[in-house]
């Protein structure tokens, strides 16, 4: 079995290495500011040459290619040297296939020509919507704008911090629910009454549910937990679908507007992938008017649609 798991790693990597080779030859065709970037530079030169094949240089930078098109785990399992040795390998094996699907001249197949016509077109529509969008941005007065338009998306909502015990909807319920109470006005911890008597898997925790807010639990537990005023504020049982509950509050968090330095980085990044959205829909219209378009196929009604 362990052969076969690192046969099937090698056929992975062989096959990240192939497209990791075709998107560094589309990188160099797009300026520097928009091919993405590693976490942590090369500490090497990203020239300098590791192998030949025939009249071929693999360099550090090609390492480095497929090693990103692999995103963070496979980096953490391959950016080490003995994984980049391992890309190194996988890639001049990839420079051995081409050079003999050349000298076979695969590369004047139909097959080959019209693959090689779909990678040329994707990779100058990728080049020609990162130039156009390049520039595209959302601004700090952008975001506090957003921000201050529309509070409620920043506010958090009031929430209660309580425990409950959960007991069984059944025969016993009555004197079960009577001994629990008995033994809460006696003075017993609710933490410990809960581990030895509820049915709910938060008994362990003694019946701890942490903090919800409204809209969490079913409608007649939530009227009961909110209507409770003080930490300790016992309820009376309540009924649900799960069965009877007696429920204690821990504490209450009045709802609160989180601050704009805290949500600015998510918010930016929010309107800015906002801004590029609604500047590509622009650009296709505009290019529309430049270059003919027609569709040949008849439009789909849409799902609903009367016909």
């Amino acid at each position: 079995m362990k052969g076969f798991f690192s046969k099937k790693l090698a056929l992975g990597l062989a096959f990240v290495v192939l497209m990791g080779a075709g998107l560094a030859w589309a990188a160099q065709m797009q300026p520097d500011q928009m091919q993405p970037k590693m976490k942590d530079a090369p500490k090497t030169d990203p020239e300098k040459v590791l192998a030949k094949v025939a009249d071929r240089e693999i360099r550090e930078k090609d390492i480095d290619q497929v090693i990103r098109m692999m995103g963070p785990q496979g980096a953490m399992m391959y950016d080490n040297p003995q994984g980049r040795k391992a890309v190194l390998d996988e890639l001049v094996s990839m420079h051995l296939f081409a050079l003999k699907g050349a000298e076979e001249k695969l590369d004047q197949t139909p097959e080959f020509k019209a693959a090689l016509e779909t990678f040329r077109n994707q990779s100058l529509a990728r080049a020609a919507i990162d130039a156009s969008l390049k520039d595209v941005t959302a601004s700090d007065e952008d975001a506090k704008k957003f921000y201050d338009e529309h509070p409620d998306q920043f506010t958090q909502p009031e929430r209660v911090h309580v425990r409950h015990i959960l007991i069984s909807d059944d025969v016993t319920s009555a004197d079960a629910i009577a001994k629990v109470q008995a033994d809460l006005r006696a003075g017993a911890s609710f933490d410990e009454v809960a581990k030895s008597r509820s049915l709910c898997p938060s008994a362990a925790q003694g019946g701890d549910l942490g903090e919800v807010s409204k809209g969490q639990m079913v409608p007649e537990f939530e009227a009961a937990a909110f209507a409770l005023k003080n930490p300790g504020d016992l309820s009376e049982p309540v009924k649900t679908r799960f069965g009877w509950h007696i429920i204690r509050l821990e504490g209450r968090t009045p709802s609160s507007l989180e601050p704009f330095d805290n949500v600015k980085p998510q918010l930016l990044q929010y309107l800015t992938n906002e801004k590029k959205g609604e500047a590509f829909k622009n650009a296709v219209e505009g290019l529309k008017k430049t270059y003919k378009v027609e569709i040949l196929v008849p439009e789909e009604p849409m799902s609903g649609d009367k016909k």
